[in-house]
């Protein structure tokens, strides 16, 4: 592997050595990061094109191993000088020492939505790195088993009693946007205040958790442990419907081609899912050259320009952009689940966000919750009982 020392690739290009997370991280197999390096790749030759004085030299980690493999190779003088994960490891690393605060000016913070920029900052303002891009929460269908996707979770209810068969993940993350269709998240949010709900608040988290009980009785709702399990299920023809996210779209086109129908989640009785994103933040290493990190700032100004926003997210189709003006361009020319997502949107999406965020910051929590749902979705523990506990558990002192 060529290390950061390494400085051009040829005599009129950069070379910028790239260490980027795995969307994939769930994905335990052979072909662990097939496609991720298939879109690197012409990521690559696309760059190439449009910023010839710059090549990249991208290392594939999986996400639950990024951390160490960095401070190995900055500890060695030979870390990468970009770094590509989400916002919440973005964070971790720049709290650890592992990466460098990025400065952005006025002009620059005026490109990237107020709200992505938000969950980049540390408590003192300092930003871990810089948005390029967020995935969405989504549901995937195979069109020929399910000609309109369910629009509600009724919905959803009825076309499994009819054969249709519809696959879940149950950890918090993948289930928030179900939180929204029973206007359940105030409760956490109040929890996470250290404040006791309402009754009112309390009585919609309980009826979420009603709605996970029933539907674990349900032969044709299925629940499972990961992602990639589920997009299995589909890909093989097991299940009509899944909750995805949008960075799984190449793996899912690939397999089933002009078969894969993709739409916004199920809303309930109560209001709109709320599904929540994963921002993809580009953080600076520490180890560059003065030439490496110039190309990499350059570099990374390109990245959020209108432009490039808008030539990204239309050729791969599996990401929104950070920019408010290319999203405005972008918006309806994207899959349906994309189309209604605005600023505004992101906003209130934020907020759900931003409680996941929380729970992934405590480890003991988040092992926690994911042991209060099993035991309620594959056990005997009633949705009242899970709703306190839920609730008493985030309150908890860390």
């Amino acid at each position: 592997m060529l290390g950061s020392c390494a400085i051009t690739d040829r005599q009129d290009s950069t070379l910028l050595q790239v260490a980027q997370a795995s969307n994939e991280n769930e994905q335990q197999s052979a072909s662990r990061f097939h496609s991720e390096r298939k879109i690197s790749k012409d990521f690559q030759q696309q760059l190439k094109e449009m910023q010839p004085a710059i090549r990249l030299h991208p290392s594939i980690y999986a996400a639950e191993s990024l951390e160490q493999e960095l401070r190995v190779r900055t500890n060695s003088g030979l870390g990468p000088d970009l770094v590509i994960t989400d916002s919440n490891q973005a964070l971790t690393l720049l709290a650890k020492g592992i990466t460098t605060p990025i400065k952005l000016t006025k002009e620059k913070q005026l490109l990237i939505s107020p709200s992505a920029l938000e969950r980049v900052k540390t408590d003192n303002g300092t930003l871990a790195g810089q948005p390029v891009s967020q995935y969405l929460q989504l549901a995937c269908f195979d069109k020929r088993k399910l000609k309109e996707p369910p629009k509600t979770l009724t919905e959803l209810s009825a076309a499994s009693g009819k054969g249709k068969v519809f696959g879940m993940v149950t950890n918090i993350q993948d289930l928030y946007w179900s939180l929204g269709s029973f206007g359940a998240g105030e409760a956490l949010a109040t929890s996470f205040a250290g404040k006791k709900a309402s009754v009112a608040a309390h009585e919609r988290l309980t009826q979420w958790m009603r709605w996970l009980k029933a539907s674990s009785y349900q032969q044709n709702i299925v629940f499972l442990r990961n992602q990639a399990s589920l997009r299995q299920g589909l890909i093989g023809g097991e299940m009509s419907w899944i909750s995805c996210w949008s960075s799984q779209l190449p793996q899912l086109r690939e397999a089933l081609k002009d078969h894969l129908g993709v739409a916004p989640l199920p809303s309930g009785d109560f209001g709109r899912a709320t599904p929540i994103t994963r921002l993809q933040v580009w953080a600076l290493g520490k180890n560059s050259s003065k030439l490496q990190r110039a190309e990499s700032l350059r570099l990374l100004n390109f990245m959020v320009q209108p432009w490039a926003q808008k030539t990204f997210a239309l050729k791969y189709k599996t990401s929104y952009p950070v920019n408010p003006a290319a999203a405005l361009i972008v918006r309806k020319q994207l899959s349906l689940g994309f189309d209604k997502f605005s600023e505004e949107e992101n906003e209130r999406v934020s907020r759900g966000d931003a409680i996941i965020s929380a729970i992934d910051a405590r480890p003991r929590l988040e092992k926690d919750i994911q042991s209060t749902l099993n035991e309620l979705i594959f056990d005997g523990l009633s949705p009242e009982q899970a709703a306190t506990e839920l609730q008493n558990q985030i309150k908890a002192k860390p």
